[in-house]
């Protein structure tokens, strides 16, 4: 299979999976790619450092014959926010990816640096009862370097409608997201979907006043049109993970991500840690 399809898929990936998955404080954080309406409240601010590891091992019948490849996909995601009103927040986010690819047991790929960053509002526009919604548009800022597989070139953007209810111990999360990738090398608008949706549900339980037990299950745009070791147009994927919160300032997760059918990663592990004052 060609680097550039590889690269491709890559920056496909590292978008899809920063962009839609920043999350927010109090009722549910990372490991979770669902989101929830909570906010920071005017003044404050919180720092996210999100980890994950993405691991694929497929066997697919290509141009050049059958072919064992194995995919390593690494992301490190640093999100800071700051509560501009109690109803609404602002997020800056950096992403460095790293992958290593081989294939029949020869390296074909091996890449890594920055890619794309995100700035984003949440606007938590209703709350009553338990129940929150909120907006949280955001744009895909071109600063990775597209023609190492890094990022798309071009700036982008995205929109998620969120909805949280609340009734302890438990918390329900749900989202619909849109995210439309826009594409400066024409290699890569040809080898991934510009439009790409998720939907999501997501449920907390507390285990006790300090942990919760954590998971979520949604369907997502698969945005590679025709890479052999991801097939399909839809990916299925599930999540079960804990949060241990030692104080009401610091948060620290780990998780695992399944992928349920073959448009989606076969494992991702996720480790985070989220700070406010």
């Amino acid at each position: 299979m060609p680097a550039r399809f590889s690269l491709s898929r890559t920056a496909l990936a590292v978008a899809t999976l920063f962009l839609m998955a920043t999350p927010a404080p109090n009722w549910a954080a990372h490991p979770y790619i669902t989101d929830d309406a909570g906010t920071q409240g005017a003044g404050n601010w919180q720092l996210e450092l999100m980890a994950e590891q993405n691991r694929n091992d497929r066997t697919a019948s290509t141009s050049d014959g059958v072919v064992r490849q194995n995919r390593r996909v690494t992301t490190f995601n640093p999100v800071l926010t700051y509560g501009l009103l109690d109803t609404l927040d602002v997020a800056f986010g950096l992403s460095h990816a790293s992958q290593r690819t081989t294939e029949n047991g020869a390296t074909t790929q091996d890449v890594s640096g920055t890619g794309d960053s995100a700035l984003e509002l949440k606007w938590r526009f209703y709350e009553a009862n338990g129940l929150s919604l909120a907006l949280k548009p955001g744009l895909a800022l071109p600063t990775g370097d597209e023609n190492r597989g890094l990022g798309n070139g071009r700036l982008s953007w995205n929109i998620n409608f969120i909805l949280t209810q609340e009734v302890k111990p438990w918390t329900f999360l749900a989202n619909v997201a849109y995210a439309r990738s826009r594409f400066k090398l024409p290699a890569d608008a040809e080898a991934n979907r510009a439009d790409v949706w998720r939907a999501s549900a997501g449920l907390a339980y507390d285990l006790r006043d300090d942990v919760q037990l954590v998971g979520e299950a949604g369907i997502r745009t698969n945005g590679a049109r025709t890479d052999p070791f991801l097939p399909g147009r839809n990916g299925q994927f599930a999540m079960l993970g804990l949060i241990y919160s030692p104080s009401d300032k610091i948060d620290l997760d780990v998780g695992v991500r399944k992928g349920l059918n073959r448009a989606e990663f076969d494992t991702t592990i996720l480790v985070g840690a989220t700070f406010r004052w």
